[in-house]
């Protein structure tokens, strides 16, 4: 996927994969038409439970068109900071690092889903302690767990580079 280069004036954002979700709309259509087709041709008599589990189908169908349709920003990192779900995580002067790593999976479910996260550990102004706040990657958003880190290292270093301070890689721990 080609991504514009990040300048000054630009911003990051992570939305919801599209293509993955008309491609799972297209499965569960093709699952609720089959299940139709069925009922159809039994002249909707005598009608067995497949076709009914696969007429539901047409709810997560619909549920994944409207996702695809949906512009929503979980992630903005611009010149200003770092937004999740558009409310300001932090700015970059109280920014202190970033880093992913892996949440834990339940011990109840059996998940073998990768449950990255990007922590980001900062201060507010007039406070000496740190804070640190989870912001959970989805596995179906549209930008790379790496490049949501790429971003936060290109602006925090931008601000660093404008108020004189020294540069570091902020997102390694």
């Amino acid at each position: 996927m080609s991504q514009e280069p990040l300048t000054p004036g630009s911003q990051f954002t992570v939305k919801e994969n599209k293509v993955m979700a008309i491609v799972l709309g297209i499965l569960f259509l093709a699952l609720f038409s089959y299940g139709l087709v069925d009922a159809v041709l039994r002249r909707f008599k005598d009608i067995d439970y497949q076709s009914y589990i696969f007429a539901l189908a047409v709810i997560p169908a619909l549920m994944c068109f409207r996702r695809a349709r949906n512009n929503k920003v979980y992630i903005r990192i611009n010149k200003k900071g770092i937004y999740h779900h558009e409310r300001l995580v932090t700015g970059w002067e109280g920014f202190i690092k970033a880093w992913l790593t892996q949440d834990k999976p339940s011990i109840l479910v059996l998940d073998n889903r990768d449950n990255f996260i990007m922590m980001v550990e900062y201060k507010t102004p007039g406070t000496k302690q740190g804070f640190r706040r989870k912001i959970a990657l989805a596995n179906n958003q549209d930008k790379a767990e790496e490049e949501v880190l790429e971003a936060v290292r290109y602006f925090s270093n931008l601000y660093k580079k404008e108020n004189s301070l020294p540069v570091t890689n902020a997102g390694n721990q």
